[in-house]
């Protein structure tokens, strides 16, 4: 099978492992890594991890660091990237990773609006152009991650129309109103975000796990396709056109959470291509989620 991954928010992710942190403190280490990253990128390198050569991820490169950022991408033998070049940087994020506490502290910064790096309609344009290329002979889209706000307001969904007018399937893990007005011209096979995302999109806080299921049912009915809400360590509940689903997530010693929902969509997606079994896919979600948690690298299930 091939899975092409958009992600229109590249990241130059750096993963720092300290043995303990301290808040107001010098902490120093010398355990500290640099990846290519982007929650669909992230879901790339696992899907051709679980298939080699099975994905593609396609992404804006700031040309300021685009040469850094592809280096680091080819590292990975499991990972290719397609770039789509843009003015400015690819930007940065950071992991603080606490062994004595076992937590994840991510610092992502959002940039400001630069107008002098504006994508422009030519870069838009060859992205569509180039999604509806590997459309053409790839299964499905795996649509992943926030538009910055140099990108069109109508992006995400005209890239989804896309892969809907070739008869694809598509998985998207995005939220608010890009999603909503995507829906209101494609609604995508699966919607897979957490919770937090699903109430951010469709309404609703801190529903009970009674509530919060007949919610999900409720709008899998209403759109007629899958939803898959991750939550955490809590159960993953999914729904399919009315009929719902739970998925229980594996208990492990957590090393670095960055990426467990990336992970979790690459396997979900891979798995439900192969058979159309809701159940097996959530239970292979979790599985590469839980190994995503174990694994320094930001998405990636190799230990």
């Amino acid at each position: 099978m091939k899975i092409l991954c958009v992600c229109l928010s590249a990241t130059i992710q750096r993963t720092i492992k300290f043995d303990s942190f301290s808040v107001n403190s010098v902490n120093r280490t010398q355990d500290w890594r640099e990846d290519a990253s982007g929650k669909a990128i992230n879901s790339a390198r696992v899907l051709s991890q679980l298939e080699p050569g099975c994905s593609t991820a396609l992404c804006p490169v700031g040309t300021a660091n685009a040469e850094h950022f592809l280096v680091l991408a080819s590292r990975d033998n499991d990972l290719y990237v397609h770039p789509v070049y843009i003015e400015g940087s690819t930007r940065e994020c950071w992991t603080l990773l606490d062994g004595e506490k076992s937590s994840t502290t991510e610092i992502i910064p959002d940039e400001p609006v630069n107008l002098a790096h504006i994508a422009g309609a030519e870069a838009e344009m060859e992205f569509i152009e180039t999604a509806r290329e590997y459309m053409s002979t790839y299964d499905a889209l795996l649509f992943a991650g926030s538009r910055p706000a140099t990108w069109s307001a109508n992006l995400c969904l005209r890239i989804c129309e896309v892969a809907q007018k070739a008869g694809k399937i598509v998985l998207a893990d995005f939220r608010g109103k890009d999603l909503l007005d995507t829906l209101e011209i494609c609604v995508p096979q699966i919607i897979k975000i957490n919770e937090e995302e699903f109430y951010e999109t469709f309404g609703g806080s801190n529903l009970s796990e009674e509530e919060l299921e007949k919610a999900i049912v409720s709008k899998s009915v209403e759109l007629q396709n899958i939803i898959v809400v991750t939550r955490g360590e809590k159960d993953t509940i999914a729904a399919e056109k009315g009929k719902a689903y739970r998925c229980k997530s594996e208990k492990i010693n957590v090393t670095n959470v960055t990426a467990c929902g990336d992970a979790f969509s690459a396997g979900f997606l891979h798995e439900y291509l192969k058979n159309k079994n809701i159940e097996e896919a959530l239970k292979e979600g979790s599985r590469c989620a839980a190994l995503n948690a174990q694994s320094v690298v930001p998405g990636s299930i190799k230990l």
